[in-house]
This record gives C-alpha cells, structure tokens and sequence, in this order.
C-alpha cells in the first residue's frame, strides 16, 4: 500500500514538473515567436527604404547628368557666342572700312558732279550752237575730221562719266545693304544665342534646387535606414538572447524531405501571386502525406499554426543557426522537444499560403535569411 501511494507521488510530482516546464517553454516561444515576427517585419521594411533609397538615388544622378548636359551646352553657347561677338566686330570693322572708302567716293562723285554740273550749264548757255561753231570753223577737212573726233570723244566722255557715276552709286548701295543685312543677322544670332544661354541657365537653377530637394530627401531616407537597421540589430540581439549561448551541432545538414529532391522555387526573389517579392527559403515539391525530416539535432522553438507559413516547425540548432519547415499537414513534435538528426517531425501539406503540396525549408542565421543550398548536402 505504501509502495502503491510513493508510485502515485513520484507521478505526481513528475506531471507537475512536466507542466511548469511546459509553461516557460510555451511563453518562451511566444517571445522568439513575437521577435522573429518583428524582425521579419523590420527587415521588409528596410528592404523597402533601401529600394526608396536606391529609387532617389537614380532620380539624384538622373538630375546630375541632366545639369551636366546643359552646362555642356550653355559652354557651347558662350563659344558660339563668342564666336558671334568676333564676327560682329570684325563686321563693324569692315562696316567703317567701307564706310571711309563711301566718304572718299562721295567726294571723287562730288568732284565729278560739281565738274558735269558747270558742263551743262555751259552746254545749256551756249546751246548745241558752240559745237557746231567748232565744227564749221574747221580751216580744212583734216581740222574738220579732228574737230569732229574731238566733239565725238566729248560726248563720249560724258556718257562714261555718268555710266562710271552710276556704277559706283549702285555698287556703294549694294554694299551698304549687305553690310547692314549681315550685322542685322548677326544681331539677330547674338540675340537668340544668348536668349537661349539665359534658358539654359535658368533652367539650371531650377534643375540644381529640384536636385537639393532629392538629396535632402535622399539623407533623411538614409538616415531612416539606418534606424531601421539599428532597430533591425537591436531584435537580431533580442533573438540570439532568446537561442541561448550553445554552439551548433555541426556538420552540413541532412536534406530535409525524405521522398523528394526537387526544388519547385529556389531562394530570392520570385513572382507569386502576381506580385514581385523576397523568397526566403527553397520549396521542395513533395506528395502530401510524405516525410519531414530535421536537417540536424536540436531544440524546437516553435511548432504551430501561423497564417502564412501554415503549420510550421522552427529547430534552434545552436551557434544562431535555425531552421524553418513550413505548411506541414501534420506536425509529430512540440515547442521544447530535442530533435535528432533525421528524425521526422512532420508530414508534408499545403497549410497556409500555400500553392500545392510542398515544403518550404528555410535556414537563419542570427535571424537573416540564408540561401538553404549552402547548409544542406542535396
């Protein structure tokens, strides 16, 4: 009867043990549960400041480029410019040249005009009647031919000279028109060339304000990336408390489907759903019902339901390292079982945000995501 009652003791006492180790194990999970949950949430939230980041970036050197190319341009302007000024000048120059050469014609034609003019007037005093006195006072026919040769050339002279008068106001004007339409359009390039400078220049100023706006936006984003990452290290910490200090257990990790091989999406970024996102372990595509087996020995953290990952299991292996198996359909182990190396510890299923039957394998180290490829022997 006594050993009966010490038997029912002994069960007794252990069942309690059992049970307030099981309270501490559960609240534990909860804790490295809520700060993985939040390390998760941060790091999406770096990765969408840094694309922000990398985003403003693009958008400051997009505009640098953009200011550079109108420097360039405004440089070339001020050459053509110049350009423009020495053609205009050297213009001017040929402009007074001419200028000085129209004041000595307009004399010589003065001279000439002063000299037809008192020609006329003396053709007008004495009438046609003085040629024809020259002409009639010929002392013989050979005086006759010479004054008649003489009157001939007079006339001539006359003519040439009018013709010569004529030539030279025509040529006069001619070059005055063309000087003055080449310093007009001169003018005229100066005027827009240097209208476009002032563009371009205004333009800059604009283009250099917006571009201290984006970098002034580009340092408070990086400035929030920062805290995020500090925040991101500070929950890193947080977990690696919550682990303990024990080393890994060692070793490449066993392959962690028993009936399959093969990987239905691989690590990094996919497209599930229609939408582009991060994908944080391999899937391996398995019949339902088959076997998942822990890639090496250690302790559960986590064995239950969670939205996404469906039924899931998390194996703290030591050294910071953790594995993850999730959307089982049926799971054999519990939060604070010590697992062997091979041994099953659930079934393979499609919980949670799951496509078909498969398992989602993930490898963290320190709580950052690792490509599970470079920890298991496949």
């Amino acid at each position: 009867m006594k050993q009966k009652l010490f038997k029912r003791i002994i069960c007794l006492f252990m069942a309690l043990c059992v049970c307030a180790a099981a309270v501490p194990s559960r609240a534990f999970a909860s804790q490295l549960d809520k700060a993985q949950s939040n390390l998760d949430q941060k790091n999406q939230e770096i990765k969408n400041q840094q694309s922000q980041v990398n985003e403003t970036k693009n958008q400051s050197s997009a505009l640098q480029a953009e200011i550079n190319s109108m420097e360039r341009q405004i440089y070339s302007k001020n050459v053509e410019l110049n350009r423009l000024n020495k053609e205009i000048n050297k213009t001017k120059e040929e402009i007074t040249e001419v200028l000085a050469q129209i004041e000595v014609k307009e004399a010589e034609i003065a001279e000439q005009n002063s000299a037809l003019s008192a020609r006329l007037r003396a053709m007008y005093k004495n009438g046609s009647g003085g040629l024809l006195t020259v002409l009639f006072g010929s002392s013989s026919m050979s005086s006759f031919m010479t004054n008649m040769d003489m009157v001939q050339r007079i006339y001539s002279a006359d003519a040439d000279m009018l013709a010569g008068m004529q030539a030279q106001y025509d040529e006069l004007e001619g070059s005055r028109k063309r000087l003055q339409a080449l310093k007009e359009t001169l003018l005229t390039q100066q005027a827009n060339a240097e209208a476009k400078r002032v563009q371009l220049e205004t333009d800059i100023v604009g283009l250099s304000e917006k571009k201290r706006e984006v970098d002034k936006s580009l340092a408070e984003q990086q400035d929030q990336l920062k805290q995020l990452k500090a925040e991101a290290d500070a929950l890193t910490a947080t977990i690696r408390k919550l682990q303990g200090d024990k080393s890994y257990a060692g070793g490449t990790m066993l392959w962690p489907s028993a009936a399959s091989r093969y990987i239905s999406s691989p690590f990094g970024n996919r497209v599930l759903f229609g939408v582009k996102e991060f994908h944080t372990g391999i899937d391996i595509a398995a019949a339902a019902g088959t076997n998942i087996l822990a890639a090496n020995s250690g302790t559960v953290i986590k064995a239950g339901y969670n939205n996404s990952y469906g039924y899931m299991i998390m194996i703290d292996h030591g050294g910071g390292i953790v594995t993850l198996y999730a959307h089982s359909s049926k799971l054999l182990v519990s939060t604070g079982d010590v697992v062997a190396r091979g041994q099953v510890i659930a079934l393979i299923g499609s919980t949670g945000r799951s496509t078909g039957p498969h398992l989602h394998f993930e490898v963290r180290v320190n709580g950052a995501y690792q490509n599970p490829l470079n920890y298991v022997s496949r």
